[in-house]
């Protein structure tokens, strides 16, 4: 050491013998590993070092001297061959260790924002193909399965009339031990993406779940809100049946998925409240006229041989509409259409015609369960509304026409019009009746 001023070098110089037992080090190597030179001498010069690590970036292959302190101190080796051992040269590099680290950071960075990205388009275009939401969540289920590389995942959607949430697509590992429906209903209120790398973690969270987990094989739990703008449609589950530590990528990546499958969710359900509008009416919620013309072609013909097709007039709704004002009056009509529905069996059909007019079209066995039907929908429909101030309320003017099934002479249009025709004649005759025609060899 004395002969090449070693002490003076910008670097540690150590010897090994063959077995690569420290024999002798300069005083910088005693700084580096917090080791004064006699403590050195016979250690495995391996024991001092980690593990060489590589780097593409720079073609460099880093050491790390290990301080008894447990700090590191990155170092480029040289070395060279003695009769009795080695001789090993070691400049430090920290600083340039520190920027390759950097330099590896920010390639990671930008593979996983590449991977993320291409991730979040593939799953766009996927949405974009879902014609229905049960489509969509089928669709969802599958994707962030992949995306996440978890064995099981589920879509549960919000139900738009109870507002519980149901597993629309996808499997839940948990549900024979445990409802979900709480730990969901805590994630959508937070408004974050609940990330769960353990149980240990879900029993501080609720160790109902923690206990689910352990005994469904669960190890790890992602739950993701899906949302658009104000509009809430429900979460996506992912179940990792292996231990997973989630990256810094994980919620970002959840955020995105849940913000385009709530994109196209909006979309479904805009579609389909525009189409429901085109074929209901808006006060009632029935059927319209166009809509009764389809599901009277689509309806199947059942045992009874006869049809009935009813056109019902209120009497007495102008007088109680220019009175109390027409959202008193567009909520006589909603009751009306309830008890239109109630009256008739699940298969008949009930229809607002325009104005204060309803169509009913229903299979009957022979004309008096014709006439029966007709009787019920006067008596009901002349009953007292709560809504309504005491002594005001109105009546029913019924047009029936009763006719063959299958008789080519008639279709739905000719038979409203016969009815209608009825109805009037009902009307002429002072109101709150019935006027029915009979078609062909109807008895």
């Amino acid at each position: 050491m004395e002969a090449l001023n070693a002490e003076e070098l910008p670097c540690a110089v150590v010897v090994v013998d063959h077995d690569g037992l420290v024999v002798d080090s300069t005083g910088l190597f005693s700084v580096w590993t917090g080791l004064d030179a006699a403590s050195l001498v016979g250690r495995p010069l391996r024991g001092l070092l980690a593990s060489p690590e590589s780097s593409s970036l720079v073609g460099a292959v880093f050491e790390r001297v290990l301080h008894v302190d447990g700090s590191e101190r990155a170092v480029v080796t040289s070395r060279a061959a003695r009769p009795d051992g080695e001789f090993i040269l070691l400049v430090e590099t920290s600083d340039r260790a520190l920027l390759v680290d950097r330099l590896a950071q920010t390639r990671s960075l930008e593979e996983r924002t590449r991977n993320r990205l291409e991730l979040i388009i593939q799953a766009s275009i996927a949405f974009a193909t879902a014609r229905t939401e049960p489509e969509l969540a089928e669709i969802l289920a599958r994707t962030v399965g992949r995306s996440y590389q978890s064995e099981e995942a589920a879509v549960f959607f919000v139900d738009e009339e109870s507002g519980a949430f149901v597993r629309s697509a996808g499997s839940d590992p948990l549900a024979s031990a445990l409802d979900l429906a709480p730990t969901i209903a805590a994630v959508v209120a937070s408004g974050r993406v609940l990330l769960l790398s353990g149980t240990d973690e879900a029993d501080a969270l609720d160790t109902d779940l923690g206990h689910a987990m352990r005994s469904a094989g669960v190890h790890s739990l992602l739950i993701a809100p899906i949302r658009h703008e104000t509009d809430l449609f429900g979460v996506f589950v992912c179940y990792f049946l292996h231990p997973r530590v989630f990256d810094a990528e994980a919620v970002p990546l959840a955020d995105a998925l849940a913000g385009q499958a709530g994109q196209a969710a909006t979309s479904l359900r805009l579609q389909r409240r525009l189409a429901h509008a085109a074929t209901h009416d808006e006060t009632t919620g029935l059927p319209n006229r166009r809509l009764l013309e389809a599901l009277v072609l689509e309806s199947e013909v059942g045992d009874a041989a006869l049809q009935a097709t009813l056109f019902i007039d209120l009497d007495g709704f102008k007088a109680v509409n220019d009175s109390l004002g027409h959202h008193v009056g567009d909520g006589l009509l909603r009751q009306v259409g309830g008890r239109l529905r109630e009256l008739v069996r699940q298969r008949d059909l009930v229809a607002r015609y325009g104005g204060d007019e309803f169509v009913v079209v229903c299979d009957v066995p022979d004309l008096a369960a014709a006439n029966d039907v007709a009787e019920r929908i006067r008596l009901a429909i002349g009953a007292p509304y709560a809504s309504l101030p005491p002594g005001v309320g109105v009546r029913a003017s019924i047009g029936m026409v009763v006719a063959r099934h299958g008789d080519p002479t008639w279709n739905l249009d000719s038979l409203v019009r016969l009815a209608d025709h009825a109805m009037y004649e009902a009307k002429s005759g002072g109101g709150d009746r019935v006027v029915g025609i009979s078609l062909g060899a109807v008895e």
